[in-house]
């Protein structure tokens, strides 16, 4: 049997995954209990319609090939787990986190609450999540500083795990953006090259990414 391991979720579109996103794991995992975290791409935000997403198994092929630098970038770290999902691009369509907080608990041994890594920037609108009142019962949101001037949130029945992080820019867009004025065969410039990890870098030009 396997053993439970503490847990989080991380959502987003990984277009693509970038150093900032590796980063924020090293800040949860050196305050939190979570040894291991599940990414999850999208494959469309309910909230933010993404025409530039690229096709999906790009987007999982960078994450698990970003997953080989983590403990290069943070070797005093302790041992944890990375693994992507295809769970929401396998549905397809608008993903909900609350259908997707219960696919991973049937997929995973999970130790307690499973938890959910968000932006600050979300808890305005967390009520407005499809299924909120059940996913607060099933879910530890884990709050990372995104914005300063997050409101205050006042849902006392709700589990909130506040993480004190340095704000990370988003360097996928300045990835894509720098993509989009390439030539098919220019290479990334340096400055561009190093939001990511050497693997993902080189996976985004061998595979001509996000060009016109």
């Amino acid at each position: 049997m396997v053993k439970p391991v503490s847990t989080a979720m991380v959502g987003g579109s990984f277009n693509p995954v970038h150093l900032g996103h590796l980063h924020l794991v090293h800040t949860v995992v050196t305050s939190t209990r979570y040894r291991q975290f599940i990414f999850v791409p999208v494959a469309q935000n309910n909230f933010k319609r993404d025409a530039s997403l690229v096709e999906a198994h790009h987007r999982l092929n960078m994450l698990n090939l970003s997953f080989a630098a983590y403990g290069r970038l943070y070797p005093e770290d302790p041992p944890i787990t990375l693994v992507s999902d295809p769970c929401e691009i396998e549905r397809g369509g608008v993903s909900y986190t609350y259908d997707t907080v219960k696919d991973l608990y049937l997929k995973y041994s999970i130790r307690g609450r499973l938890g959910l890594v968000m932006g600050d920037d979300l808890l305005s609108d967390l009520p407005k999540w499809h299924a909120y009142e059940e996913m607060k019962e099933l879910v530890s949101f884990v709050v990372i500083r995104r914005d300063k001037e997050a409101k205050p949130f006042h849902d006392y029945a709700v589990d909130l795990e506040y993480i004190d992080n340095a704000r990370v820019e988003d360097s996928s867009t300045a990835i894509r953006e720098a993509c989009a004025s390439l030539g098919r065969d220019e290479p990334l410039p340096q400055d561009i090259r190093s939001l990511m990890s050497e693997e993902v870098a080189d996976y985004v030009q061998q595979n001509r990414l996000y060009r016109p």
